[in-house]
């Protein structure tokens, strides 16, 4: 790329500003290296660095503003820059009042995705000129509820229910337990349903089950050291059927409990293990079938 001879000193910044701009646009990591160790000879590191985050940053589009950062920051220090913008403006809506799930959520590919009253808090937060830079991050829009979807062919507020028995479920467990109880419980529901995901759902479930906690034992079951949670699945499949308000749930309970193929197809609506329990089902399905057939053989006792 062809790097323009410099003008007067009051014009530096912009020249600056424009060939970096330039460079970024087409993702020419060779020539923004070589811009920056040019300008900072001629502006100092400390005014490059100011206008690449405060003017350059602001002015290009999203997409090439996290190439940027993952490219000349790295792929970690950008997820911990992601995470902690995240956390940022989770804490800022929550302080609103706003919910995770209903007014915003953050989509897959890091995009926000908002509603009109969420967007309006944000915006006034934000400095005039970063403004722009800002919107284009934005999804304004009503947040996709796959939570309705799930409830509607449920025929029942699933959800409700859960969260409701989940909160009672964390009342009994210590910080470890209960960690452990919430994560294998969602990992298990966003594995059956990844829209879940997509909407923030996780987030939301576990804001409105340790709402009624302290702060300091909700933060010490957030902050829990595992990363990869057991629990007993037992107990959680009792939880998910009597959030279907299944009036049998119990009867799963202890170790000698057997559930039922009913059960687990209806199981298999929400939730998922290592295996989709479809496959289970398949499988015991195939077995007492050929069990019946064997029974029926010639000198086969009953």
């Amino acid at each position: 790329m062809e790097i323009n001879g410099f003008g007067e000193n009051k014009d530096q910044a912009v020249s600056a500003k424009r060939q970096l701009l330039k460079a970024l646009s087409c993702r020419d990591k060779t020539a923004i290296n070589s811009l920056i160790a040019r300008w900072q000879t001629i502006l100092g590191a400390e005014k490059l660095t100011a206008l690449i985050v405060n003017e350059v940053m602001v002015e290009c589009d999203s997409d090439s503003h996290s190439w940027f950062c993952q490219t000349f920051f790295g792929q970690s220090q950008y997820a911990q820059m992601h995470r902690k913008a995240e956390s940022n403006i989770f804490r800022i809506l929550i302080g609103e009042g706003l919910e995770p799930g209903k007014d915003f959520s953050f989509g897959l590919s890091g995009e926000i995705i908002i509603s009109d009253r969420a967007q309006q808090i944000l915006l006034s937060q934000l400095p005039k000129e970063r403004i722009p830079s800002f919107e284009a991050q934005l999804q304004s829009s009503p947040v996709p509820s796959p939570v309705a979807a799930i409830e509607q062919q449920l025929g029942c507020p699933f959800f409700t229910n859960l969260t409701e028995i989940a909160t009672q479920q964390i009342q009994m467990l210590n910080n470890s337990q209960a960690a452990a109880y919430l994560g294998v419980l969602l990992a298990g529901l966003v594995k059956r349903h990844p829209a879940l995901q997509s909407v923030d759902f996780p987030t939301l479930f576990i804001f409105r089950t340790l709402k009624g906690l302290s702060p300091e034992r909700a933060m010490a079951i957030l902050n829990d050291p595992q990363t990869d949670p057991e629990f007993d699945e037992t107990i959680i499949f009792q939880h998910l059927l009597a959030a279907m308000e299944d009036t049998e749930y119990h009867r799963i309970a202890g170790l000698d409990g057997v559930i039922s193929i009913e059960h687990l197809k209806k199981l298999d609506l929400v939730w998922c293990g290592d295996r989709r329990i479809s496959e289970i089902i398949a499988m015991m399905e195939k077995w007492h079938s050929r069990k019946e057939i064997r029974s029926q053989e010639p000198g086969t006792g009953s």
